[in-house]
Parts: C-alpha cells; structure tokens; sequence
C-alpha cells in the first residue's frame, strides 16, 4: 500500500470518528424530540397496578413503638391512607418528613410507614428525633 493510500485511509478513519458521535447525539435528539411533540403529558407515570388492589403484604411492626404492623387488610375501608417509605439514612426523607406531620392531623388521613433497609434501632431514633406521623 502507498503513502497516499494509507493517507487517505487514515482521513477516512478520523472522519468516521467524527460522525459517529454525531449521528449517536442526532438519534438522541430524535428520540427525545419525537417524545416531546408526542402529546404524551410527561408527568402521568405509566402502572400495571393502577385500578387494581395493592398486592397482598403482612409486615411486622417496628419493635418498641407500639404501633401494629402493616397488612393488606388494613388499607381497606375506603379512607385516604399514605404508605410512606422511609429509613433514618435517606435525606429526603428527613426533608418531607415535616409534611407528614401535617398530614397526621388531617383526621381524613391516615399515614402508615414501611421502613426500608435500616435497623429497628435506627427507625426509633429517626422517629423520636423528627416526631412519629404514622398510624401503623
């Protein structure tokens, strides 16, 4: 092979590198284009258990707070009730925490916890430091 084969293949090679990355942020773009003009509302998250029951659980309670623990039959009876998921490691949940006191005084609302991933040691501390909003 020649000087100017090699050279020319060489060109070739550092034009397609260029276009690659290009034509990668063009089918993006696309994607992200043909979603936006779609119509879709963006905020409306898509569920397979919308207008279904919530799926069967019997959860232990949180040793010493004297709460029952959570099941299924207990978010029956036709009454607003919030299942929180929280742990005494996650920051937002110390952030959103506040707003769930305000809902334990709303009487048409009953707020319920699933602690996730912590210890019982831990939930109590968190509760008795930001206060306990939940029923169960």
């Amino acid at each position: 092979m020649s000087s100017a084969e090699t050279a020319a293949n060489s060109r070739r090679g550092r034009r397609l590198l260029v276009l690659v990355p290009l034509i990668a942020f063009a089918a993006i773009a696309a994607v992200f284009l043909a979603q936006l003009w779609s119509g879709r509302d963006a905020a409306q998250i898509p569920s397979a258990l919308i207008g279904r029951p919530a799926p069967a659980m019997t959860l232990p309670p949180l040793a010493g707070t004297g709460l029952p623990g959570l099941d299924t039959a207990a978010l029956a009876g036709g009454s607003v009730t919030v299942v929180n998921v929280f742990a005494s490691w996650c920051k937002p949940c110390e952030l959103e925490h506040p707003q769930l006191m305000r809902l334990k005084a709303d009487s048409r609302i009953r707020v319920v916890a699933i602690n996730y991933k912590d210890t019982d040691e831990n939930a109590r501390r968190f509760l008795a430091r930001f206060g306990n909003p939940y029923a169960a």
